[in-house]
């Protein structure tokens, strides 16, 4: 016998009188494919979509061993490839699928079966229920084949499908392997034929749903609990411990890898959050047991929550999470209002302190700030590019220095410096610079610091230098972050303060400019001649005996000078636009300087 000469004539048998059918000798009944397809949905809705697969593919394995196990003894076969073909060719018959084999190689106990399926029923009713899924899903076909093809060549084959039309392929494609030539394959899909019956997954299914249940009242208790806190206005640190302390996890809420708020229920924790902010990986995440959660409310971002432990979260766990973060997001929202606000208030008290430098105005309002007007301060101004996120660097540098006046004026960010930090502002300013590096290594930051100021006059005047000097070293060198003093550019604050800085800078570069390119190209020391000639007032005997020159060797210097720059020296205009190009040059080369020690 041979497979092709299946034929629906001989293997049909139905009966009238008694309304009976029998194919293939097996009685069989005539079923709408819309009404597996409504079977199919049910059970995906009651069972959920993995326990329906395995359903389906154990029902279709069934029914593949019968059809195997009936037309194996009911016809005498030409061979074991001809046995194997005719599960297609009934598999057609039947109306299932139309089977288009492709390729069948037996070689001892072992099978390699490829195929075709086309008008697959299974994947018709899917779609219309479901909509295209990511995975295939002829699990009945998959089971069937399986089935058969066990029965028939006695030995375990699976068979699963390279392409399904459910996924949205033009065509469904199967596969069928014996045990030995895909070991993993087999092993991951045999889970799915383990003999549970559908009161064992409907009990399996209840059970989940009661637990769900309980976990839902649990986290309700909580959250209820956590609300009750917020309307006694505990504070965040108090809310997180409470959550630690019901999950039994460290609890860590960040920004940019500053700690807002932590509880570390052990030194371990604590190390693993070090360790996995300071050199973050994946593997250290799913090691550690390390989840994280944004909390994020009306498009801002406030921050977020790190839970450290030592197993992955469960979904009661995860629901408690998110109840909690419900809570804490709007805790944190609200002290954001509140920061938001006070740093609107010394915004626009510090513009009417300007304005008006009045001591006595400045008490009535004085517990806006945190500085006293009568002592040492300083100004320090950060001007960023671009400007997106000013908004968080303000936050992170509020985070990062409690305690101090931090706040934004148009496009600066302000920080008033007091007491040591006044007197030398090196180490501040370097410790600002370098937290902003860290933390936005795309943008880039002029940091300028004004004069001291022992009085609300000074402190205005102190403000102003802070941000010309950021607009100046912004100006002079757009491509770097810089830091800046006033110490360093006193000589020229004026020009700074009461001059266009991009046409100073212009000035600059049309005087001497080809003359520091001159001297970085030759290695030549003609700036630090044209300095000291100026520093003696043009007298060349002065001048030579300062760089160690002869007369004549200065006089080559000067000239050479003269031809590079196109301007006299012997002129009064001429002299003053040198003396002031060469200030300005060395103002910018202190910047320079400063950005070398930084790095």
């Amino acid at each position: 016998m041979k497979a092709h000469h299946l034929q629906f004539e001989k293997l049909i048998d139905i009966n009238p009188r008694t309304g009976t059918i029998f194919f293939n000798r097996e009685r069989i009944a005539l079923v709408s494919v819309k009404a597996l397809g409504i079977l199919r949905k049910d059970l995906i809705n009651t069972l959920g979509m993995e326990r329906a697969k395995g359903f389906l593919m154990r029902y279709g394995w069934a029914w593949g061993k019968n059809d195997g196990e009936s037309i194996k003894a009911k016809y005498k076969w030409d061979n074991v490839k001809e046995l194997m073909l005719a599960g297609p060719a009934l598999h057609t018959l039947e109306g299932v699928v139309t089977v288009e084999p492709d390729h069948l190689e037996i070689s001892g106990d072992s099978l390699h079966f490829t195929g075709y399926w086309r008008n697959s029923f299974e994947a018709v009713e899917h779609i219309h229920h479901f909509g295209l899924e990511k995975e295939s899903i002829c699990w009945t076909l998959t089971g069937y084949a399986s089935g058969y093809l066990t029965s028939t060549f006695g030995k375990e084959v699976i068979v699963y499908e390279d392409k399904c039309s459910g996924k949205g392929d033009p065509y469904c494609k199967f596969t069928g392997k014996t045990k030995d030539l895909d070991e993993d394959k087999f092993n991951d899909l045999m889970r799915y034929y383990k003999a549970d019956s559908l009161i064992t997954e409907l009990d399996r299914a209840y059970h989940e749903i009661r637990e769900v249940n309980k976990n839902i009242i649990e986290s309700d208790q909580i959250q209820q609990k956590l609300t009750n806190m917020s309307l006694e206005d505990k504070d965040l640190s108090e809310t997180i411990r409470y959550v630690a302390s019901v999950l039994n996890k460290s609890i860590v809420i960040d920004y940019y890898n500053k700690i807002v708020e932590s509880v570390f229920i052990n030194n371990e924790h604590k190390l693993i959050y070090r360790s996995w902010t300071n050199d973050f990986s994946y593997t250290a995440e799913k090691q550690h047991g390390i989840a994280t959660f944004p909390i994020r409310a009306n498009h801002v971002n406030l921050g977020r929550m790190v839970v450290v432990g030592r197993d992955k979260l469960t979904s009661k766990e995860q629901l408690i999470i998110k109840r909690a973060l419900s809570v804490m997001t709007i805790q944190m929202f609200h002290q954001w209002k509140l920061t938001h606000t006070l740093w609107k208030k010394k915004e626009n008290f510090f513009e009417e302190m300007l304005q008006n430098p009045d001591a006595e105005a400045f008490e009535k309002r004085s517990y806006l700030f945190n500085f006293h007007p009568e002592s040492l301060n300083r100004m320090l101004s950060v001007k960023v590019n671009p400007d997106t996120q000013c908004a968080e660097i303000l936050k992170l540098l509020d985070k990062a220095h409690e305690g101090k006046d931090v706040f934004s004026k148009g496009a600066y960010i302000l920080i008033i410096l007091s007491g040591e930090e006044a007197e030398d502002p090196n180490a501040m300013a370097e410790d600002i610079y370098r937290l902003l590096q860290d933390n936005f290594p795309a943008l880039k930051f002029y940091i300028g610091v004004g004069r001291k100021a022992e009085s609300l006059r000074l402190l205005a005047k102190s403000y102003l230098d802070a941000c010309k000097i950021s607009d100046f070293i912004h100006l002079a060198h757009p491509q770097s972050s810089r830091i800046s003093y006033f110490d360093n550019l006193e000589h020229v604050m004026m020009l700074l303060k009461g001059t266009d800085q991009e046409e100073l800078i212009l000035f600059y570069r049309k005087i001497i400019g080809k003359l520091v390119e001159y001297d970085k190209t030759n290695q030549s020391k003609f700036i630090m001649t044209l300095k000291s000639y100026l520093d003696h007032n043009g007298n060349l005997q002065d001048t030579a005996n300062d760089l160690h020159l002869s007369i004549a060797g200065l006089r080559y210097r000067l000239e050479r000078i003269e031809n590079i720059c196109h301007t006299d020296l012997k002129s009064g205009t001429g002299r003053f636009q040198y003396q002031l190009a060469i200030q300005i040059y060395y103002a910018i080369k202190i910047d320079n300087n400063y950005k070398k020690l930084l790095m």
